[in-house]
């Protein structure tokens, strides 16, 4: 018929399947293509050529079972590379599960929240109607434990176990407000920091403030000290003409030189 093409022309549509998750379900949708727009005749040919463009992990899993057709073969994949996982992946995935190095608690919350929530699908599948709350509950839990040992602080780990918490929410605000305590004080700290290039106006040395000079305390006492003195001094002569004064400008300090008249 016309509206057929040929097997050579239908494989362009196939692209190569190494057994990724995120491209089984267009690699299945394309062959199913191909089979709709093939001569039913040419349907096995067809079907060895798919097998080709299969690789890696899913192509040797393939050649241990008993596969003959593309149906059968599109279940396979399916039941095998979607999400949809077993029961036993589904525990691996939410066991092994850490904070990434650059992921924030809150990202964290998210995921550990996505993998749990996988998790208690498979195990509520095939299960009886009576046993539905205590996989709910003991998946609950295990969600817990493994967001509270998958922390990559150490200190918000700690701090959150010590608050032995049994509700996720609480659990989750105890790390995210940790998080935010250290945060602050980070920040408060980059922000107390003085660029090395400041001058200090009262020694006039770098990398200081003069509010923070370690001179300034010793200047001020003796000025003060300086300052009491001259107070004393007013009136008394050491000669004819002369005055006990000091001189704060002088170099050297000179306790007495001639006042101006």
């Amino acid at each position: 018929m016309a509206d057929h093409i040929s097997v050579s022309e239908d494989l362009k549509l196939v692209s190569p399947f190494k057994g990724e998750r995120k491209e089984v379900l267009v690699f299945i949708s394309n062959v199913d293509t191909a089979f709709e727009v093939i001569n039913p005749d040419n349907s096995d040919v067809l079907y060895k050529f798919v097998l080709t463009r299969i690789s890696g992990e899913p192509r040797i899993a393939i050649t241990h079972r008993n596969i003959e057709t593309w149906e059968e073969l599109s279940v396979f994949l399916k039941n095998t590379y979607t999400e949809k996982r077993t029961l036993d992946y589904q525990a691996t995935q939410l066991f092994g599960a850490r904070q990434g190095k650059n992921d924030s608690i809150s990202e964290w919350i998210q995921s550990i929240q996505r993998l749990s929530s996988k998790f208690r699908e498979a195990a509520l599948q095939d299960c009886e109607d009576e046993e539905r709350l205590g996989i709910v509950a003991l998946a609950d839990k295990l969600r817990n434990t493994c967001f509270v040992q998958g922390i990559s602080s150490d200190r918000i780990q700690t701090i959150v176990r010590s608050r032995n918490g049994r509700n996720f929410d609480k659990i989750a605000e105890t790390a995210l407000e940790e998080e935010s305590a250290i945060f602050s004080k980070n920040e408060g700290y980059k922000s107390s920091a003085i660029p090395s290039n400041v001058v200090c106006h009262n020694c006039g040395k770098t990398g200081h403030v003069a509010a923070k000079c370690y001179l300034k305390e010793r200047k001020d006492i003796r000025i003060n000290k300086l300052g009491a003195e001259s107070r004393e001094g007013v009136g008394k002569t050491r000669g004819p003409g002369k005055r006990d004064i000091k001189c704060f400008n002088w170099p050297g300090n000179v306790e007495s030189h001639e006042p101006r008249r």
